[in-house]
């Protein structure tokens, strides 16, 4: 009974993603000599049909925002990465049609990169660091909870990353302490697997040596 009334409370799991997810910036605080916003994928579906548009799941925000920092002049290409997720059959690849929005939503088809090999988040940093300048300095856009363990990645390969943190699960600050956040409630129990999810992605990463 106390398991189940600690797991399902809102305002406990939202208080403890609140302290792990990574501050967001406000635009006008990053300078404008930003190479490159580096995209972290797995935020599409790219095997549901029809074949002729995206299928955004949550995380769109990385793409979204990445398009705000690129019209706003703070940075001067995008790179999205991300291919593959599965090991053992050839899907279609996520990055395969997301060069198309970008371009529909007004972004240069020169100013433009795919990465699409990467399969987890530390190929992520790996393949991007052979494909951008690494004397220049970047910006990282990815959900806030998973940003701690992206910027390891990307630090471990020797990138020069500002995080700009998208995609909060956290409540919004004039919901913190509304009644509904002291009720039992299944999306509480979404937000802990979420998290215990990525709290073990980082413990497996520093154990071999990815970050």
């Amino acid at each position: 009974m106390v398991g189940f009334i600690f797991f399902t409370n809102n305002f406990i799991i939202n208080e403890i993603v609140r302290s792990w997810e990574v501050d967001p910036i406000e635009i006008n605080q990053l300078e404008n000599n930003y190479e490159t916003g580096i995209v972290l994928g797995g935020i599409v579906d790219p095997e549901r049909q029809p074949h002729d548009r995206l299928y955004f799941k949550s995380g769109a925000d990385r793409v979204l925002h990445a398009i705000y920092l690129y019209k706003a002049g703070k940075i001067r290409k995008i790179l999205f990465t991300g291919g593959k997720a599965k090991l053992f059959h050839e899907p279609e690849r996520e990055s395969s049609r997301i060069k198309d929005f970008f371009m529909l939503c007004g972004v240069n088809e020169e100013d433009i990169i795919i990465e699409n090999k990467s399969r987890n988040t530390r190929e992520n940093a790996v393949f991007t660091a052979e494909i951008i300048d690494k004397n220049k300095k970047h910006v990282l856009v990815t959900s806030a909870y998973h940003m701690r363990r992206s910027i390891g990645c990307f630090e471990k390969v020797g990138l020069d990353v500002q995080p700009f943190s998208c995609d909060f699960i956290s409540s919004r600050d004039q919901d913190r302490f509304s009644f509904h956040m002291f009720l039992p409630s299944v999306e509480a129990l979404m937000s802990w697997d979420i998290l215990i999810k990525e709290w073990m992605g980082i413990l497996v990463y520093k154990i071999s040596g990815y970050i």
